[in-house]
């Protein structure tokens, strides 16, 4: 299957977790947000911890998750998901960032229904962020990938 949108959606993430780098105040559209820092993983440990912890809250459990496990990749450049596993170049610091594992847990979530960066990964991933992070980063996010597909 031919993945159309994947570039794009990995250009709004990039400007989403740029915001989130931040953290604190954003002018959005002329409104004030706050939105907290994402969080930095410097192992493969706390990375399996938080995937675990957020597996478990409730408002996940609508999409009937099951466990994942994290590993490191060797070789790879970027993150990636198949078949329960999430596989991570920790020792790349953009890859220790929350925003790529929200990323990755997205794809574990919605595996069997979309295996692309389409409508049901982009709206599962929207979910996801404002139950783990908040409704401003969510709505960041959403409004990211809807400039980034415009057209």
């Amino acid at each position: 299957m031919i993945d159309r949108d994947r570039s794009r959606v990995y250009a709004a993430e990039e400007q989403w977790s740029a915001v989130l780098d931040r953290g604190g105040a954003v002018n959005f559209f002329g409104s004030r947000l706050h939105v907290a820092p994402q969080l930095r993983f410097a192992d493969l440990v706390s990375v399996q911890k938080y995937v675990d912890r957020v597996l478990a809250l409730p408002d996940v459990q609508s999409f009937d998750p099951k466990p994942v496990h994290v590993r490191r990749r060797h070789g790879g450049t970027r993150a990636h998901y198949a078949d329960g596993v999430i596989a991570i170049p920790i020792q790349e610091l953009w890859s220790g960032r929350e925003s790529v594992v929200l990323h990755e847990l997205a794809h574990h979530l919605v595996w069997q229904k979309e295996t692309t960066h389409g409508e049901t990964f982009r709206s599962t991933m929207i979910a996801l962020v404002q139950c783990v992070q908040s409704a401003e980063s969510g709505l960041i996010l959403s409004s990211a990938y809807e400039e980034a597909l415009r057209g």
